[in-house]
């Protein structure tokens, strides 16, 4: 998935895990797929997974992170993969034959969770400190917890939730079908020559109202920001490509990428896996890490009630409800503006101090 990288960006030190041998939750066998990854901090520090949301880099993060962040690398080794389909792992923009393009197989949570704990093993990590995620980060946080209970003592779910609602479901149909709609998109088996643009455009612009609140455009924070206008915002934002504050890059974007994406966000539920079969009340009550749960009241995406009966499915003493009260929908939990990322980094520091005490 092409993205405008900054000079800073273009330096860092980013990785490469071959999986080798690796079968995905739907049958599909691969021998060449990998994760792209980065890491900052001291590995002997305890580890924090930091799993891409949709669109996000390894290069960048949305949950904040840094020395003046409660997930610092000066306490933590912070490690950044990229998911399945989203253009720097494996992906239908950069995969050989026979999963090239428009064949790429349909891609779980659990698929994306199974190939990070491999990356773990293979990092020498014997047990997480805690996975954060924002969006599908959090989606992947969620199932890293039900999947693999006891390898993790946090995790830290920001405006995400642990399966797709009907809702969160029928506005991603919205750009979806923005994007299929381009003719020159012929089932995913287009040509560089003719890459579906105005299906990426639509996808943008189909997108562009939910990301932020009804009362965030009311107030037009859009100008606050420096924009003239919202024709501007729009412009230089969806169709321009610079995205949301977690650096998603829609309109560049490849439009199977994008799809991927689009399928496992929409398929994701924790209680797709065995033994629990689609039980979503027995699935929550597996986690066993403290679970810090952090919806954005205004967030379109993933309302704040499901965090709120996420937390009530899990045991006694397992899940925090803690939601960001903001204008600012779903980029509240990405690092989009001062007062809720202050928000993030106390309840993030409250809940490791709990681990500091311990020790």
């Amino acid at each position: 998935m092409p993205r405008k990288l900054t000079a800073e960006q273009e330096a860092m030190k980013v990785e490469k895990f071959e999986l080798g041998d690796f079968n995905l939750e739907c049958g599909a066998q691969t021998q060449d797929w990998f994760l792209l990854y980065r890491c900052i901090g001291d590995p002997k520090s305890p580890a924090i997974l930091k799993p891409t949301c949709f669109g996000g880099t390894i290069r960048g993060s949305d949950v904040p992170v840094g020395v003046e962040h409660a997930i610092t690398p000066e306490k933590y080794y912070i490690i950044f993969v990229g998911m399945f389909g989203g253009g720097e792992s494996s992906s239908p923009s950069n995969t050989n034959v026979p999963f090239n393009g428009g064949n790429f197989p349909p891609i779980s949570l659990a698929d994306q969770v199974n190939a990070q704990k491999k990356l773990c093993e293979f990092l020498g990590i014997k047990k997480l400190f805690a996975v954060a995620g924002f969006s599908m980060g959090a989606c992947q946080a969620f199932q890293w917890g039900v999947q693999y209970p006891d390898y993790m003592d946090f995790i830290i779910a920001v405006c995400g939730s642990a399966r797709c609602s009907p809702h969160n479901y029928v506005f991603l149909e919205g750009p979806k079908n923005a994007l299929l709609a381009d003719a020159k998109f012929k089932g995913g088996h287009y040509s560089a020559d003719a890459l579906p643009q105005l299906g990426t455009k639509g996808f943008a612009r189909a997108y562009s109202g939910w990301g932020f609140s009804a009362t965030w455009h009311r107030e037009l924070k859009f100008l606050d920001l420096g924009y003239k206008d919202i024709d501007d915002y729009l412009a230089q934002v969806w169709d321009g490509g610079l995205g949301t504050t977690a650096g998603t890059d829609y309109t560049s974007s490849d439009a199977n990428d994008l799809l991927c994406l689009t399928r496992t966000w929409q398929t994701a539920n924790v209680a797709n896996i065995a033994p629990y079969d689609g039980d979503f009340e027995a699935a929550m009550k597996a986690i066993k890490a403290r679970a810090l749960v952090m919806p954005c009241t205004t967030d379109q995406y993933f309302e704040v009630e499901a965090g709120e009966i996420e937390v009530s499915l899990m045991n006694p003493g397992i899940g925090t409800f803690k939601p960001i009260v903001s204008i600012w929908g779903h980029q509240a939990g990405a690092g989009s503006n001062p007062t809720d990322t202050k928000f993030f980094n106390n309840a993030a520091a409250e809940l490791f101090a709990e681990a500091e005490k311990k020790a």
